[in-house]
């Protein structure tokens, strides 16, 4: 028999919501969230521009390009310009990761970046979004 001592309301509230919480499914909203960016570009058969993504390769995250959830890339060309670090000049302080993008032909194209790490099998922490519009001249 527990003792007034050892019950106490707060802690039979929080065993229940655990217990509620292990038994629909639910994961913590950290888990759940994940930062999604955008921007847009224009440009002309040509052209080029350079997108530029904070990266900390330490960590185990590094930016790729996510031909899955792109489309259009035909019409541009995405040239992968590699990891900078810093200028802080400390170990593990994050850097930059840059992706040249060079129009080829009108139209629009949507480009998408994901930032995990390889070795998981879960979503993304990050996402981001270029839109890519074409035009002539």
């Amino acid at each position: 028999m527990l003792t007034e001592r050892e019950f106490s309301y707060p802690r039979l509230l929080a065993a229940v919501l655990c217990t509620l919480l292990a038994l629909t499914g639910a994961t913590s909203v950290h888990a759940q969230a994940q930062a999604q960016t955008s921007q847009s570009v224009s440009l002309w058969p040509g052209a080029s521009t350079t997108i530029v993504l904070r990266e900390n390769p330490s960590t185990g995250f590094r930016w790729r390009l996510d031909i899955t959830r792109s489309t259009h890339l035909s019409i541009i060309r995405i040239i992968d310009r590699g990891y900078r670090a810093g200028q802080t000049g400390l170990i593990g302080a994050p850097g930059a990761h840059r992706w040249e993008i060079k129009a080829r032909a009108p139209g629009a194209a949507s480009v998408a970046f994901i930032y995990a790490r390889s070795w998981e099998l879960k979503p993304p922490a990050e996402t981001h979004f270029v839109q890519v519009n074409v035009s002539r001249r």
